[in-house]
């Protein structure tokens, strides 16, 4: 945990907002997976046993992905800074990194979305005794959910296309709706 957060700290390595997204995501994937195991086996958890095992299996999924997150976000960052200082004479190739960038932004928010749906599964038949570790992994899937949408509105102003801004923003609106149903509910 100390050399992540030494990265995030460290400008010339270039974790940034993204990367600590992936971390969250990547630990509460974790925390799903001790849930899980914490229900598995267990008196009064007969019937929720080939659920809680898929649970498992996504979660460890959804942890994997997350945890190549934190590197994709900080190469594309690498791309992007340096396309930046060469936008004023070279603006294709920095819209095209922007895409990019929105792209894998949008990767970020559908892992978020999945581990937020996860935890909502869990909350439902998990081991009762970690009832605040459900909200804790329901709250933290939701400010991912919001983080990623931030990422991708901040790259979207760097883009002309408004055809793809507009689908993109749908989707993002579409997302942040079914979210805030899920925390909610």
């Amino acid at each position: 945990m100390e050399e992540i957060l030494d990265k995030i700290e460290n400008k010339d390595i270039e974790y940034a907002g993204g990367s600590v997204v992936g971390v969250v995501l990547s630990t509460i994937n974790a925390l799903i997976i001790y849930i899980s195991s914490l229900t598995i086996n267990k008196k009064n958890y007969e019937n929720v046993q080939d659920d809680i095992k898929k649970i498992i299996v996504e979660a460890k999924n959804l942890k994997r992905e997350s945890k190549k997150a934190i590197d994709e976000d900080s190469a594309i960052l690498k791309k992007l800074l340096s396309s930046y200082k060469k936008r004023k004479t070279n603006y294709e190739e920095y819209a095209q990194i922007c895409m990019e960038n929105v792209e894998f932004c949008l990767k970020v928010l559908r892992i978020a979305y999945n581990t937020l749906e996860l935890s909502n599964k869990i909350s439902k038949i998990g081991n009762k005794m970690l009832s605040s570790d459900f909200e804790i992994c329901k709250y933290y899937s939701y400010a991912s959910v919001k983080s990623a949408i931030t990422n991708v509105e901040v790259n979207l102003k760097s883009l002309e296309d408004s055809k793809y801004k507009e689908n993109v923003k749908k989707n993002c609106d579409t997302i942040l709706e079914k979210s805030k149903k899920i925390i909610n509910n």
